[in-house]
């Protein structure tokens, strides 16, 4: 099958399209027929090599944790799925990926894809639905409560300020003054999150942007939380005057299936701001490091 194949860990230059074996289900596995994947932050890490010491990578690698595609084959013991079901798979990250022809997932990492959704829409709603949903489940968040959000116009806090809207608690986006307006339409509500704050105001909030992790923070009184998925400031809460949930995307095929079927419904939207062909990798993790406001898909 082809595959878009990380020779060696570096720059894009790393990168060539070449041949390597279909591999074949095994007990409680599927394999997927890729028509889409998506491109994150984390895969310009793993390339990097920046994470070799804790994720080795058996090279050359396939990258790539989120795609849709159709169920190709199916492995013993799988029940709920048939060969031909469109679907979306949480792929993990260890060399073996979603940005080639056909990957193959343990059937506990797929969910079934709503005809009202594409394949590229699809790609973008796996780890950023997911870790959005996460983050707000972890804080223990009711109707009413407001929330604090750095990185709302990212795609977590974007899944995650939906999500929010969706239980009817009340979303801040914490953004750049540029984004304001843009943040405003998103969440209703907005700050400028590079200011410190003058006195804490919020009982929860989620760091989803490391800049500005140590404002948000600030904002978040004594005893109040935090849903953290970028690393805490060193000295940013020394005191433990508030509590940090450091988290981590896991996957969970039941809320990926809350989050395929909120983004059916419209409760959802995560834009794509590029679409390459998988013959196009380096242009797309090109893309993402230049700052793409909105995901990045690859079209196979």
């Amino acid at each position: 099958m082809k595959a878009a194949l990380l020779k060696s860990y570096g720059g894009i230059e790393q990168f060539e399209i070449g041949d390597i074996p279909t591999p074949k289900p095994g007990a409680g596995e599927v394999l997927i027929k890729i028509e889409a994947s998506a491109v994150n932050p984390f895969d310009l890490i793993l390339r990097q090599g920046f994470m070799a010491q804790y994720i080795p990578l058996p090279l050359p690698a396939v990258l790539g944790g989120d795609a849709a595609g159709t169920i190709s084959e199916i492995g013993e013991g799988v029940t709920g799925f048939a060969v031909g079901d469109r679907v979306v798979a949480d792929f993990s990250a260890n060399g073996k990926g979603a940005h080639a022809e056909f990957g193959l997932v343990p059937a506990t990492s797929v969910a079934k894809l709503p005809t009202a959704l594409t394949f590229e829409q699809g790609a973008a709603l796996v780890k950023a639905g997911l870790t959005g949903r996460q983050t707000v489940d972890a804080l223990g968040v009711k109707a009413g409560d407001r929330v604090l959000i750095s990185g709302a116009l990212g795609s977590v806090g974007r899944a995650a300020i939906q999500y929010l809207q969706q239980i009817g608690a009340k979303p801040v986006a914490g953004v750049r003054p540029g984004r304001l307006n843009e943040a405003r339409e998103l969440a209703g509500e907005a700050l400028d999150i590079t200011v410190p704050a003058e006195s804490p105001t919020f009982d929860y909030a989620i760091s989803a942007a490391a800049p500005v992790a140590a404002n948000l923070i600030g904002h978040v009184k004594h005893g109040g939380q935090i849903a953290s998925i970028v690393p805490v400031p060193e000295g940013a809460n020394t005191d433990k005057r508030v509590i940090i949930h450091e988290l981590y995307h896991r996957t969970d095929a039941a809320t990926l299936d809350a989050v395929l079927d909120a983004a059916a419904r419209g409760l959802l939207v995560i834009p794509i701001s590029h679409s390459f062909q998988l013959e196009e990798i380096g242009a797309a993790q090109n893309a993402v490091a230049a700052g793409a406001q909105g995901k990045v898909v690859l079209k196979h």
